[in-house]
């Protein structure tokens, strides 16, 4: 479209345009800003989503028994035994003296001057386990590093999914076998294919290699497979690893030591269960802080950042109370039948009374907490989810107080989705809400873009008038110029 400024009338049409312009998108820029609120509203949603959602994480810690029956293990000396306990040992003193460690069965063959020159051998040999049984092929072309290789990637004859337990490497040009496992019942075997009695051909691997002598048997043992022997509290004990867990029921006793004695204590670990309650505590503590402070602090007047507009949008909002209401009493309520604790006080936790209760914090008593863990770590396991049929999952009739608040969690934060007269929307209260928020921010993209649309009509249509009114004034100037020519002309 054609557009003129100003020729003829001499006004700064653009000018005047922008001005109009500004005046008539004012209903634009306040749906702008109430659209940056409702955005600035979600933030503030989401921030208390994502700190429920912490609190939900500590809430699941309370939810596992083992949490609560946590033991810990001191050796005397570390260098002779350590030992770790999971949570079902029996709690006490342990003395262990170890006689003999358990050995790994280890062979090797003789020095073949070099661990990359081919050995121009040919033949087949297999090798044992105890339990798995690989052939290996061997061509001429083939080095003490290729066999190694061969012998590593080795599966079992029968089942391919199984790899031999036995680690080749080469030591001094010599290749070295050794099992993975300690203990008589896990030793080496080998065979060579061929056997020519009185020479060594190179068809018989092994043999060539110095693994095996002329009778086939083991040419050179570095260490006999060994069984572990041990006493605990008195008591003879043989086993086939230095890592030894069915001897003690709970316990994991890790033997390091030959010749040498120590004693093991198992006991409660009442630090790591304070740890695990103290986390749920501060969690929760943090979360309360958040919702006082969005549902007290006041607007800030004239505000010119996001982080002061934000400030009072949440002042008072009633789904903000009434989730906060909901927290405080799923934690002060007692759980009805459980022995020898029903509420969150009989182990030392409490409402803190610094401000009478108004923020509904908690405060913990350390010193009762630990004694509660010392005299019924079940008890204060219960308090937290009485798991009536032992499966760790919340079925119907369970009870507990993080039973509780985790149903809450799952009323105000979870994503998943449900149907209201054939409307899917989600489950928890703030997902919900930040759907809807989102659809508001949506709509007044539309209403925005189509007022937009409105104003760019209406700034063409101005210039129209405008350089309409110009053209007028073009010709009326034109008109009134012929006129003059004319009575110049007349008078002249």
């Amino acid at each position: 479209m054609e557009r003129l400024s100003g020729i003829i009338s001499g006004l700064d049409t653009q000018g005047l345009i922008t001005q109009l312009m500004q005046i008539e998108a004012r209903p634009v820029d306040l749906m702008k800003q109430q659209q940056h609120t409702y955005e600035l509203r979600k933030e503030l949603w989401q921030e208390i989503n994502t700190s429920l959602a912490a609190l939900d994480s500590k809430i699941k810690d309370l939810l596992d028994p083992a949490k609560f029956t946590v033991q810990k293990t001191t050796s005397q000396d570390e260098t002779v035994a350590t030992a770790a306990a999971d949570g079902t040992a029996g709690a006490g003193v342990y003395d262990i003296f170890v006689t003999t460690l358990a050995k790994a069965h280890r062979v090797a063959g003789s020095n073949q001057g070099s661990a990359t020159t081919a050995l121009g051998l040919s033949g087949n040999f297999t090798i044992s386990d105890g339990l798995y049984t690989s052939t290996i092929s061997v061509t001429a072309d083939d080095t003490l590093t290729s066999i190694m290789k061969k012998i590593n990637a080795a599966k079992d004859n029968t089942d391919t999914t199984k790899g031999l337990r036995i680690t080749a490497s080469i030591v001094d040009n010599r290749l070295v076998l050794t099992h993975n496992e300690t203990g008589t019942a896990n030793s080496i075997t080998l065979t060579d294919s061929n056997n020519i009695a009185g020479s060594t051909d190179p068809t018989e691997v092994l043999e060539s290699l110095g693994l095996l002598k002329d009778d086939k048997t083991v040419a050179n043992t570095l260490q006999n497979p060994v069984d572990a022997v041990f006493k605990i509290n008195g008591i003879d004990v043989v086993r086939g690893s230095n890592t030894v867990s069915d001897v003690v029921s709970g316990l994991t006793i890790n033997l390091l030591k030959e010749g040498a004695s120590t004693t093991i204590t198992v006991e409660q670990d009442t630090d790591a269960v304070y740890s695990t309650v103290k986390a749920f505590v501060d969690q929760y503590n943090s979360t309360m802080d958040l919702i006082n402070t969005r549902l007290s602090e006041e607007k800030v007047k004239d505000a010119t950042t996001d982080a002061a507009l934000k400030k009072g949008l949440l002042r008072g909002d009633s789904a903000l109370v009434g989730l906060k209401d909901r927290i405080r009493r799923m934690v002060s309520e007692p759980i009805a039948g459980l022995q020898p604790f029903d509420r969150l006080s009989d182990i030392g936790i409490t409402t803190t009374s610094d401000d009478f209760g108004k923020s509904g914090k908690l405060q913990i008593d350390e010193t009762k907490l630990k004694d509660a863990v010392n005299q019924d770590p079940e008890g204060v396991a219960r308090l937290f989810f009485n798991d009536l049929d032992g499966d760790q999952d919340i079925d119907a009739g369970e009870t507990g107080i993080a039973v509780k608040l985790q149903n809450e969690m799952e009323q105000f934060i979870s994503s998943s989705t449900k149907s209201i007269g054939g409307i899917i929307v989600k489950k928890g209260l703030i997902p919900a809400r930040l759907d809807s928020l989102d659809k508001v921010i949506k709509d007044y993209d539309g209403k925005i873009a189509a007022y937009e649309e409105r104003l760019q009509l209406r700034e063409e249509e101005l210039w129209r008038q405008f350089t309409a009114m110009e053209k007028a004034l073009s010709d009326m100037q034109n008109q009134a110029s012929w006129l003059a020519g004319q009575l110049n002309a007349l008078y002249s």
